[in-house]
């Protein structure tokens, strides 16, 4: 019976299941100025982000001794469109959050998988821009710090993988979880919202962000299952890179 009415769940963007993805489209290097960059796309959910170094410190007061310090500047830009009509409960883009709890999220994500010891004494700043804010905000923007990461030729010892999900406040686990939603799904009461970060190497939660009421086996389903949309998603950041590293060999060759 649970079969069978989770396969009549038809989300509003047509997606059939909680387990869906949205289309994802990336693209790397493409900002001159930065040693690294990537525009990352989640159906409708678009950031960019830029990564500045490694880089000797403006202030002497943020040089650390044996490994690099992370930093993350978040920047909603303009306004966005969830955020016009219902600046409240799951609607908000950030799920309540402002720009420094959000740039301490990826902050720590971050900072977690990069081979800080590798650069001592030096910043990596990571520069985050919402272009537009369609739902699952938070997890898009740190797989688009990642793959700038990786743009940047930074070294890491694993990746930071970021999934959002919804989980019914009503504490029914038997209810389909939605991964991926878009600002339609996470303005619903019915649901709570979860963003995991993830470690593609340790295979475990990172950090976390929280919005709304829900039961412990919630969570911990929603653990378990993302580890499986979190190889997804590594294996189109692969995917991109690849594409990269093909581009680059084409253009040697020719010139």
């Amino acid at each position: 019976m649970t079969e069978a009415i989770k396969k009549k769940v038809i989300r509003p963007d047509g997606r059939q299941g909680g387990g869906s993805l949205r289309p994802l489209a990336a693209e790397v290097s493409c900002l001159k100025r930065a040693d690294g960059s990537s525009k990352f796309t989640s159906g409708t959910t678009q950031i960019l982000a830029a990564v500045y170094g490694p880089a000797a410190p403006r202030v002497t007061s943020r040089e650390r001794m044996n490994d690099a310090l992370v930093s993350v500047v978040f920047k909603f830009g303009t306004k966005p469109a969830t955020m016009m009509t219902d600046n409240t409960s799951n609607a908000h883009p950030g799920y309540g959050a402002n720009e420094r709890e959000l740039e301490r999220f990826i902050g720590d994500s971050l900072m977690a998988c990069i081979a800080i010891d590798q650069y001592p004494r030096t910043v990596i700043e990571i520069v985050i821009q919402v272009i537009r804010a369609d739902g699952s905000l938070v997890g898009t923007a740190l797989n688009a710090a990642t793959l700038a990461l990786l743009d940047a030729g930074i070294q890491m010892n694993s990746l930071p993988i970021g999934t959002t999900c919804l989980v019914p406040t009503n504490g029914d686990i038997m209810t389909d979880i939605r991964f991926d939603p878009t600002a339609d799904e996470e303005s619903s009461e019915e649901f709570s919202v979860i963003v995991l970060s993830t470690d593609s190497v340790r295979d475990g939660v990172i950090a976390s962000i929280t919005f709304g009421s829900f039961q412990l086996d919630a969570f911990l389903s929603c653990v378990e299952r993302s580890k499986r949309v979190g190889k997804a998603i590594i294996t189109f950041m692969k995917i991109v890179m690849e594409q990269k590293s093909t581009r680059e060999a084409k253009t040697l060759w020719s010139s």
